[in-house]
């Protein structure tokens, strides 16, 4: 029986033929004769796009507004749930996929699909000679990445970024799918959590090395200063909510580290202003306070 797999491609001014995802997700479906795939590109570009028609098995989707990744991947598992796809494979436009990434997927999904308590197949994911994910929170609090090339089902709570995450429908159904409340920075992050909470786990695949251009990792050139004040405010609200206190002072620590490399690299200083009043605004105000501004603003931001 054939591997049946829905995959979401989550576009922002990007056309499919400039998208590393989509390019090389065709590509790796050419050498994955078992793999019944279908490709939905969810557009979050204000307005859609136009281009070329699309190939057999592709849907096109331009969102009425941009809901970010949480709308974008809610959507497609509506979808999937409707045509009966029991995997969902999420990702964003910028990574790229090795050619053997759906072949040994089938396999896993094989291997993975008898355990429901597996509730994700993720790859290791690598950006500029660095691990990104996955990893694991030491004494929940300090992350932790996997070693390269490990394979496997951690007994500990497992984390790992949206994009070429393999999510199985069922167990996303289970917890309400996405939190909206996330709609993209974090969102990945929350998304692990409630998983590991609801008593799933998450099988590591260390022999698929993906690579991905993150964002916070080119901030000058990739990243508007709206975009990372949001990021800071979601990051604080998920630690302030789900994490302990040790955990709190870990992103304390790590935004003090950030702003010591904005000076060293020459960063732009609104973004530096913008780390520095962070930092400052996590020292000053309590916590509950900090909550309740942040529940705030994410019903304003529901409410466009």
């Amino acid at each position: 029986m054939s591997f049946q797999l829905l995959a979401v491609i989550v576009l922002w001014k990007c056309k499919p033929e400039a998208s590393a995802s989509f390019q090389t997700l065709l590509a790796a479906q050419d050498v994955a004769p078992d793999c019944n795939l279908r490709i939905l590109l969810y557009d979050n570009t204000p307005g859609g796009q136009v281009f070329e028609p699309l190939q057999s098995g592709v849907l096109y989707e331009a969102a009425a507004r941009n809901t970010g990744l949480a709308g974008a991947y809610n959507w497609a598992l509506e979808l999937a749930r409707r045509e009966g796809y029991p995997w969902l494979l999420t990702l964003d436009q910028d990574t790229s996929l090795p050619p053997h990434f759906l072949r040994r997927l089938t396999e896993l999904a094989a291997k993975c699909g008898p355990d429901p308590s597996i509730a994700a197949i993720v790859p290791q994911i690598v950006g500029e000679g660095r691990t990104l994910s996955p990893f694991r929170f030491w004494a929940g609090a300090i992350p932790r990445w996997f070693r390269p090339g490990f394979v496997g089902t951690p007994t500990q709570a497992t984390y790992a970024f949206n994009s070429a995450s393999t999510l199985r429908v069922e167990a996303l159904d289970e917890i309400g799918g996405y939190d909206t409340r996330f709609p993209l920075d974090s969102s990945d992050t929350m998304l692990f959590h409630r998983l590991n909470r609801s008593g799933k786990r998450v099988f590591v695949a260390g022999d698929l090395q993906v690579e991905h251009e993150l964002s916070l990792l080119d901030i000058n050139q990739r990243m508007s200063l709206s975009r990372y004040e949001r990021l800071l405010r979601d990051e604080c609200a998920f630690w302030d909510m789900e994490m302990g206190s040790l955990a709190r002072l870990e992103r304390k620590a790590r935004l003090v580290w950030r702003l010591l490399k904005h000076c060293k690299e020459g960063h732009d200083p609104i973004i530096r202003e913008a780390t520095r009043k962070e930092l400052i605004r996590r020292f000053a105000c309590p916590r509950r306070k900090r909550i309740e501004e942040w529940e705030r603003e994410a019903e304003l931001r529901a409410g466009k």
